[in-house]
């Protein structure tokens, strides 16, 4: 399961008074969480959220009551908390001011409801669970600026979906979630090949339909904010794929037996042809 991060953070200033303030309130909880006295922890992010409503630590001392019912297994705690930040107007781009190698926004609303989708999983809900899942991935994504973290998102993401689908007993629907990623390059994905080696394993045909896919590449004009560019594709299995390697390619330059031939070097397609 991807780490879901509990947003805990002491800000840099602290009051000079006796009077504690929410800091150091905060500050108290995050030593009480380090140390596994979590029903104190609790106790006193809830004492912020009580007391200092209209305070900045409000929504990270809401979110962390929640995350820590939701290590506690107390779910139906956690599920009241999650449920209303996901109702809320917490800022999901709120920077967090963590290192360069840390997630630099609170994504308070995407953690919120990835985190109810592992509740529901939990609980073998499983139609809930994709629900929440979607919700994650759709409406509140995943924000950050780094490719790499995306990439390992979108295999995360894809993964989970390929989860729950076959505890729904729907392999297609698995199948169709992992395809999209077989040719990340910027993370592992060895896990989603195996994943599809053993979806895979009773279906006849598939090198030859996916060498005729191939044949049959074609480009698509993409349009990100006010920058456009072209990106190559197939279908297979009448999922969407993109070539490996295609990126700002124009049609000119394109080679489509120079792309085909990068493809078959690929694990996904050896794992296609050993089937």
């Amino acid at each position: 399961m991807k780490k879901i991060l509990v947003i805990l953070f002491i800000l840099n200033s602290f009051s000079t008074f006796s009077q504690k303030m929410p800091s150091d309130y905060f500050e108290e909880a995050i030593i009480y969480f380090e140390e596994e006295e979590f029903d104190k922890a609790i106790e006193v992010f809830q004492f912020i959220v009580e007391n200092y409503p209209k305070n900045l630590l409000y929504p990270r001392a809401f979110y962390n009551v929640g995350y820590i019912y939701f290590i506690k297994k107390d779910y139906n705690k956690a599920i009241s908390v999650f449920t209303a930040i996901i109702e809320s107007n917490f800022n999901e781009k709120e920077n967090l001011n963590a290192s360069i190698m840390e997630d630099p926004y609170t994504n308070y609303k995407h953690r919120a409801s990835n985190i109810l989708s592992n509740i529901y999983y939990d609980k073998k809900m499983f139609d809930t669970a994709l629900h929440y899942l979607a919700l994650s991935d759709t409406v509140f994504p995943y924000l950050h600026f780094c490719g790499n973290e995306y990439e390992a998102n979108y295999v995360y993401v894809a993964l989970r979906y390929a989860d729950i689908y076959q505890k729904l007993n729907q392999p297609n629907k698995a199948i169709e979630k992992l395809l999209p990623t077989v040719f990340v390059s910027l993370v592992d994905n060895s896990k989603v090949i195996t994943e599809l080696k053993i979806l895979f394993k009773n279906k006849k045909g598939l090198k030859k339909e996916l060498d005729n896919s191939l044949k049959k590449i074609y480009p698509k004009t993409i349009q990100l904010d006010n920058y456009t560019y072209i990106r190559y594709y197939f279908k297979f299995l009448n999922v969407e794929i993109t070539v490996p390697d295609s990126y700002e390619i124009d049609e000119k330059n394109f080679n489509i037996n120079k792309a085909i031939n990068i493809i078959r070097q690929t694990d996904f397609y050896k794992m296609i042809e050993q089937l």
